[in-house]
């Protein structure tokens, strides 16, 4: 049987040297990055922000690009991408604005709404909880005894990520100094990144030696493929299912749609859990509503979450994550324990990316390694592998 220290040995001295240097600078840089990270949040947010707006400064240099060519303009070829970042920063902040002026007034009069009705709300549920206990305790002891215990199981799994995503949220918040320098910082600082990121990847690029180049071409090119598909997919499966539960539960009568369709969008980034926990404040809304509404309101939950599941997930995401459940649902608890709310969110891409880089690195490593293109092009082309029993 061929160990890992055996396949390790057969790979060429040369080979190894170059993968322990890059594996041990890798490393490196990750360790720096987690123990500076608390005074790193401005400019992650403005890498995260250059990253989400880079597509379309891009899309539009190239348009400039091309008018400069047919109109014979030099100086539009030469200040295309610095334009182009300007036009996509107006768009952005018109997108702000827009959304500051229309959208936040109606959230914020639901919140206000809900907020001084709450107290009547929780009589409500509370009453429904104890008719529910009181028909509960008609059960068989040995019935009530495995309710309970799979509750308290449930309970303690969806406790322990609430619970360690509300410590990152209170983090968050404790920065309130780096979150106003952010306001200045991020924007200026973004702009730069958008504005020299060809240099900035060229410089980067040449750090690295020559025999290096490529893989790191490769391995930057798997790893911005998944996390890009990734975010834009659940940035629309969010956008999609807020709006979806806006309009439905408006149509069906339950109040504070608004709220509660923002609430179910944001929970849609959660993979697996995140569209139960989103359905949750919709029921219990409704509940205090009529009996009835909140049973039509669990049906609209489930069959947009069929829809969701059947049709829109695998087009949007496709083979981007493939987790199992059980394996997201210790990935999400990891997640909340290393990086608070945002290692909820960032847990399954980041699995994902680890082990398309686990399949990379085995292809080039192998007996008869592959190119770096050829090793890309196997791990985008494999179908996951069926076991038949």
């Amino acid at each position: 049987m061929t160990t890992l220290y055996d396949a390790w040995t057969r790979i060429p001295k040369r080979r190894r040297m170059l993968f322990s240097l890059l594996g041990g600078t890798l490393l490196l840089l990750i360790w720096l990055l987690w123990r500076t990270r608390s005074v790193l949040y401005p400019y992650l947010f403005g890498l995260g922000l250059a990253y989400i707006l880079s597509p379309m400064v891009n899309a539009l240099e190239r348009g400039g690009r091309w008018l400069a060519r047919r109109r014979g303009l030099g100086f539009l070829r030469r200040a295309a991408r610095p334009v182009a970042v300007v036009l996509t920063y107006i768009f952005f902040v018109s997108l702000l604005v827009g959304f500051f002026s229309l959208v936040v007034p109606l959230l914020g009069e639901q919140a206000r709404t809900l907020w001084e009705e709450a107290p009547a709300l929780w009589e409500r549920v509370s009453q429904w909880g104890d008719s529910i206990v009181q028909q509960y305790r008609l059960l068989p002891p040995q019935v009530q005894a495995q309710i309970e215990k799979s509750m308290g199981e449930l309970s303690a799994q969806v406790g322990e990520i609430i619970r360690q995503a509300l410590e990152g949220t209170a983090i968050a918040i404790s920065y309130t100094i780096s979150l106003l320098l952010s306001i200045f910082i991020v924007p200026f600082w973004s702009f730069y990144v958008l504005k020299d990121a060809p240099q900035l990847r060229r410089s980067l690029l040449n750090s690295l030696p020559p025999a290096a180049r490529e893989d790191a071409v490769q391995i930057a090119r798997l790893l911005d493929g998944v996390f890009s598909a990734y975010l834009r997919g659940q940035i629309f499966l969010g956008l999609t299912i807020g709006m979806t539960y806006y309009v439905g539960l408006m149509m069906l009568g339950v109040n504070f749609s608004a709220l509660l369709g923002l609430f179910a969008g944001v929970f849609e980034l959660v993979p697996n859990i995140g569209p139960v926990i989103g359905a949750i404040p919709a029921a219990l809304v409704a509940l205090t509503q009529d009996p009835s509404l909140a049973l039509w309101t669990i049906v609209f939950a489930a069959a947009v979450q069929q829809v969701e599941n059947l049709f829109l997930t695998p087009r949007v995401l496709g083979q981007t994550i493939n987790l199992h459940p059980a394996v997201t649902m210790v990935v999400l608890v990891i997640g909340s324990e290393l990086g608070g709310i945002f290692g909820l969110f960032l847990a399954p891409v980041m699995t994902a990316m680890a082990r398309d880089l686990f399949r990379y690195l085995y292809f080039r490593t192998a007996e008869t390694p592959l190119s770096p293109a050829e090793a890309l092009r196997r791990v985008w082309s494999d179908k996951p592998f069926v076991l038949e029993v």
